[in-house]
């Protein structure tokens, strides 16, 4: 038997030694196969409401670590009476080779327990939107892949990014920013199938585990889309969002953890370069694809320094006369190595990287300067179309900008035109219509471009203070195949007139199209029917015949 102590010093001695102690002292006597409690001290003891005798269930329901404290040996363990978290020491006292009673002493750690449990959910959530972080998404899918918990492999990881949220934090404040992330973790909570807890990834990205159909999978992501667009109410104004979705199905093998997640982020990211508001799923190709992307990341930046960025101009024709009335400026890129470089890929890496503002400033001082040689040509004046992001819309300092590159190159600001899209103004509306207003009254025309494929309301569109409509061009790609697109079209027509606005047509490209929004009254179109984006110099010569 192992001797632990054979000094055992009178119970006077230790009500002396605890009388400003908090923690609780007792002893256990045995007889027989009976464990009996007495207590020694008072603090803790009132504050349990211990009577001076009590039986073993104070300290453990099954007395096991009494049994072992009688054996010889020192026992310390943890346990919970009524709303208390309490420690407690078992300590024998032998004498002549025998334990003859246990000396015990217990200290409430309820707080500590408190804190150690504060700190443990800090460790595995996420503060704003209190659900479990990144770290803790990763620790259960850990689990589930070694087997290691009840959960069945999952079939799917689904990551969830909102598009363009550095805007928010750059035009409204990290405030502002950090509220929309709250309402859309709410959604998500609220939305979700059971069994599928969300986690916040990081930054502007959920993620959740699925052990669904993909056509289940598919058709959640959609709902959870039209969620992230619904309005939401940030600094007492409606605002509005898109998001993208990644999807990774668990039916390829992966090395590890990381490598299931980081396809469902190819996927994510990749949609987003591709403009994002989109759903996603991963392919092997994919990798392949978004690996060039992010090798165009580097290219974009010395693309201005080796001058490979050039701009071409879409007329914008009369519907009845054939007449140029105006132009779009379309920026274009030839890559040294790579050679044409479509827009549609480097303008949302553009954004992405924070390089939009620089090349829309870039667009629109060349177009800008373009008229004015166009003009000392002798060419007729037409209105020159310069299409502006979000991101520039919303920044402080973008009026300022306009007005100086006004005043550098000598436009005439009533030949210009900014293209707005319709996603654009609807993220923070009212902000966007005085910018909008402060446009007009410095003498420029503005127009919605892409209508149709967003979301603004009828009540929002009366307030803008715009001069055209451009009808996207895929409803008129669709006017042959799908019945529905003409009346699409009538529709949108009709609406711009009745706003009192001018409607242009984009993508015109066959006689026949042209023939039906002419019938339909539309003003002007836009398309390869009439022709193709032109040169600087030959849409000089156009414009002096």
């Amino acid at each position: 038997m192992q001797q632990t102590s054979n000094f055992y010093p009178s119970n006077d001695d230790l009500l002396t030694i605890l009388a400003h102690n908090k923690n609780l002292l007792f002893v256990v006597k045995k007889n027989q196969d009976q464990f009996h409690c007495t207590f020694l001290s008072g603090k803790l003891q009132d504050k349990l409401q211990l009577p001076q005798n009590i039986g073993a269930d104070f300290i453990v329901s099954n007395e096991s670590q009494l049994r072992e404290a009688f054996t010889g040996k020192e026992v310390g363990f943890e346990h919970h009476y009524k709303k208390y978290d309490l420690c407690t020491t078992l300590l024998p006292v032998v004498k002549e080779n025998e334990v003859v009673e246990v000396i015990g002493t217990t200290t409430d750690i309820t707080s500590f327990k408190q804190t150690e449990n504060e700190m443990n959910y800090m460790a595995t959530h996420d503060m704003l939107t209190n659900l479990p972080n990144r770290q803790k998404f990763f620790d259960d899918l850990t689990e589930i892949l070694e087997g290691n918990s009840e959960k069945a492999l999952p079939r799917a990881i689904v990551i969830f990014g909102l598009d363009r949220l550095k805007n928010v934090n750059d035009t409204l404040g990290q405030f502002s920013g950090d509220r929309v992330i709250a309402i859309i973790a709410e959604r998500l909570q609220a939305n979700v199938p059971n069994g599928c807890p969300v986690y916040r990834l990081g930054g502007d990205e959920f993620v959740m585990l699925m052990n669904h159909e993909p056509v289940d999978v598919n058709n959640f992501a959609r709902k959870m889309l039209q969620l992230i667009r619904q309005p939401m109410k940030i600094v007492g104004k409606d605002f509005y969002m898109t998001g993208t979705i990644g999807i990774n199905y668990f039916s390829e093998k992966a090395k590890n953890v990381e490598e299931y997640v980081n396809r469902a982020s190819v996927a994510i990211h990749y949609g987003k370069t591709q403009g994002g508001n989109c759903i996603i799923e991963y392919t092997r190709q994919m990798s392949e694809q978004y690996n060039e992307l992010i090798l165009l990341e580097s290219d974009i930046r010395k693309a201005f320094k080796l001058k490979e960025f050039t701009l071409s101009y879409q007329p914008k024709v009369d519907v009845n006369t054939d007449e140029i009335i105006g132009v779009e400026a379309l920026i274009r890129w030839e890559h040294g190595k790579k050679g044409k470089i479509s827009p549609s890929i480097f303008i949302p890496i553009a954004e992405q990287i924070g390089m939009i503002a620089q090349i829309g400033e870039w667009v629109l001082k060349e177009a800008c300067m373009q008229f004015v040689k166009w003009q000392k040509s002798g060419a007729s004046p037409v209105i020159v179309a310069v299409n502006i992001s979000a991101v520039e819309l919303q920044q402080p300092n973008f009026l300022i900008r306009v007005k100086q590159i006004i005043q550098e190159t000598g436009m005439d600001p009533n030949y210009l035109e900014i293209e707005i899209t319709e996603n654009s103004v609807m993220q923070n509306t009212e902000e966007c219509i005085e910018r909008m207003n402060e446009l007009r009254r410095m003498g420029i025309s503005l127009s919605i471009d892409d209508f149709g494929t967003g979301y603004s309301s009828m009540g929002y569109l009366q307030k803008f203070p715009i001069n055209y409509l451009k009808i996207d061009q895929s409803f008129l790609r669709e006017l042959r195949d799908q019945s529905g697109s003409a009346e699409i079209i009538k529709a949108m027509i009709q609406l711009g007139h009745t706003f009192g606005l001018k409607v242009v047509a984009e993508g015109v490209e066959e006689e026949d199209i042209l023939s039906f929004i002419r019938n339909e009254q539309c003003d002007y179109y836009q398309g390869y029917f009439y022709s193709k984006p032109l040169t600087p110099d030959l849409i000089e010569e156009k414009l002096l015949m």
